[in-house]
Formats: structure tokens, C-alpha cells, sequence
């Protein structure tokens, strides 16, 4: 009954504030997307997709941060409440209380690992895969007219000076892209979207306009005029990209840029399992002082703990510091102030 209880104390916070970590996650990386008039070019149902690879990738830290304030929100009731001390009358052993949480705690650092290890790299993979083939191509249907739209790479560059109000179609359409050593610059009365039924895509199609080709020097290479003309989407070619490798791969990898990744995925669950250790005593809460007492104090220690891990991380990477401990220093750092808040000289005084 008691590991029950306490674990149903836990688990009640930590689903409330993963809840709003990742409502406020997927707000700003919506946020984010509507601010950058490239990302206007990729599809409403895409960007929604991206969303989801996006909160997928970033639940290796909210998971960890939710259960470690979950448990200090859950354990500051019990203190606010009296609860912890009705347990110690009873004979319950503080001992017995850090075990009935590591349980939790190690389940939660175990979907950790998988997502860290397995899911982050796969939802980086498809996140590119995605954002290439949207790129490749671009939509029109919602853009607004007067404004520039350009990729990042600056591949492609897209203008419209106004909207046909009766056939609802782009008009005055500057059309600006690159491959290789060729620049084409397209000018267009006006364009609209269309379905391909040979390759089932939609794509741009201009009217009543001219073509034109350039080199890099300046040279023109062709000049042609059309009555209509589709723009296909480019080839796709991916770079290496470090997240987005398997794990399996980077372990054979002797670059330090992949040496750096492979710790981070393997830290993941180790972090989980000692800030969910160190939230038992910090939890500890006067009866006066509230649930929410510890909870700045809570988060710094988090965000502290957080950036010096990503600090390490960028100077394995950089080469300024050997890959072995590297990042292992900061986990090696709080595991030592975790043995230390749990020996038996301060644990009960300290957590209970």
C-alpha cells in the first residue's frame, strides 16, 4: 500500500508538468516555425509533423525534469502535510522510501535510454527527411502577396505582387533559384497550385511569362518565353548529420563531434536516475513553507546542471577536453552530492 501510494504521489506531478512542458514546447517551436518566412513555404500539415519529431526528440529531457520536479512537488506535499512524519512514527525507514521511488525513477530513466538512444536519432532522421523533401520542392496556395520568401540554404527565393481576386491565382510572380554553377530567374504574369497525376505532388505552376538562365559570372545561357511552365521539386541530397545517426554507428566512430553524441545518449538515463535520487531531499518542506517552496531552487540546480553538461559536451567536441570523463565529470560531480545527501550520517537528518 505504501509503495502504491507514494509512487501514485510521484506520478500525479510529474504527469501535470510534463503536460505543460510540452504544451509550452510545442507553443514556441510553433512560434518559432510562423517566424521564419521559410518555413511559410512548407505545408500547415508538415509543420505540424515537425512539431511532433520536434517534442519527441525533446522528451530525453523532459521526461527527466518532469519526474525530478514531480517528485519534489509530490514529496512537499507529504512534508507540508505532516505525512512524512506520521511515516517515521510508524517505523517506515527513509531507506525504504528512496527504494520505493527508485523504482519509478528507473522505469521513467528506461524510457529515457530508449528515446535517447533509439526514437531521438530515428525522429531526427525523419525531421530532415521531411524538411528536404518539403524544400525541394515549395507551396504558393498560402503565401502572402508583397512578401519575400527564401529558403535557408537560399536555394530558391519566391515574390508575388498581388492575388487575382476572380481566378484567385498569384499575379506579377518573380521566381529566383539556383543548382550548381546556373542561376534561373523565372517572371511570370501569373501562377497557381495544381495536382501532378504522373507523380501525385502539387506543385507551382506559372502563366504568360519568361525563363531565364545565368552562370555565375554573369553569362546568360538561356532565354525562353512560356505560356505555362511547372516548377518540380530539386534532387534531395542529405548531408551527415551527427543526430540523426544510429547509435550503432557513431559507437564505431572516432570523431569527437560523434564521441560527444554518443555520451550524451548514454547520460541521458544516468541523469534521470540521480536527479531523481537528489529530488528526495530537496523536496523536504516546512509545514509553513508550503509545496512550492524548494521549486526555484529546484529548477536552478536543474538548469545549472543542464548547461554545465552542455558545456561539456561543446568542448569534447572542440577538442578541449579528452572525451573520457568530459561530460562524465558533471554526472560524476552530482552522483558524489547524491552519495553524499544519502549516507547514513545525513539522510534521515537531512530528508527526513
Amino acid at each position: 500500500m505504501l509503495s502504491r501510494y507514494l509512487t501514485w504521489e510521484v506520478l500525479k506531478p510529474t504527469s501535470v508538468v510534463l503536460g505543460i512542458l510540452v504544451v509550452l514546447f510545442a507553443g514556441y517551436s510553433w512560434v518559432t516555425f510562423l517566424a521564419s518566412a521559410a518555413n511559410t513555404l512548407l505545408p500547415f500539415k508538415l509543420i505540424l509533423i515537425l512539431i511532433g519529431l520536434k517534442i519527441a526528440i525533446a522528451l530525453e529531457v523532459l521526461l527527466p525534469v518532469s519526474l525530478y520536479l514531480g517528485i519534489i512537488l509530490g514529496f512537499g506535499r507529504l512534508y507540508t502535510d505532516s505525512e512524512i512524519k506520521a511515516m517515521m512514527a510508524c517505523g517506515v525507514s527513509p531507506y525504504r522510501v528512496l527504494g520505493i521511488i527508485m523504482v519509478p525513477t528507473c522505469l521513467v530513466a528506461i524510457v529515457v535510454a530508449v528515446f535517447s538512444l533509439v526514437l531521438r536519432p530515428w525522429a531526427y532522421t525523419h525531421s530532415y527527411q521531411l524538411k528536404a523533401e518539403a524544400e525541394s520542392g515549395f507551396r504558393i496556395a498560402n503565401l502572402e502577396p508583397g512578401h519575400f520568401y527564401e529558403r535557408r540554404d537560399g536555394s530558391l527565393v519566391f515574390y508575388a505582387e498581388a492575388v487575382n481576386s476572380q481566378s484567385h491565382r498569384l499575379s506579377r510572380v518573380f521566381v529566383q533559384s539556383e543548382s550548381g554553377n546556373t542561376l534561373r530567374v523565372i517572371s511570370a504574369q501569373e501562377a497557381e497550385e495544381r495536382l501532378d497525376p504522373k507523380t501525385g505532388t502539387i506543385l507551382p505552376i506559372l502563366f504568360d511569362g519568361y525563363e531565364y538562365k545565368f552562370s555565375r559570372e554573369g553569362d546568360i545561357k538561356h532565354i525562353s518565353g512560356f505560356s505555362q511552365l511547372a516548377i518540380y521539386p530539386q534532387e534531395i541530397s542529405l548531408d551527415y548529420k551527427r543526430k540523426a545517426t544510429p547509435t550503432r554507428t557513431l559507437w564505431q566512430s572516432t570523431s569527437l563531434r560523434d564521441i560527444a553524441e554518443l555520451h550524451w545518449r548514454f547520460s541521458t538515463a544516468c541523469s534521470t536516475i540521480l536527479l531523481g535520487l537528489l529530488a528526495v531531499p530537496l523536496s523536504r518542506a516546512a509545514p509553513r513553507q508550503g509545496k512550492y517552496g524548494k521549486m526555484f531552487a529546484a529548477i536552478v540546480i536543474f538548469a545549472v546542471y543542464y548547461f554545465l553538461g552542455v558545456l561539456m559536451m561543446t568542448m569534447v567536441e572542440q577538442g578541449n577536453i579528452p572525451p573520457f570523463p568530459g561530460q562524465w565529470t558533471v554526472i560524476g560531480a552530482l552522483f558524489l552530492i547524491v552519495a553524499v545527501l544519502a549516507s547514513p550520517s545525513r539522510f534521515t537528518k537531512i530528508a527526513f
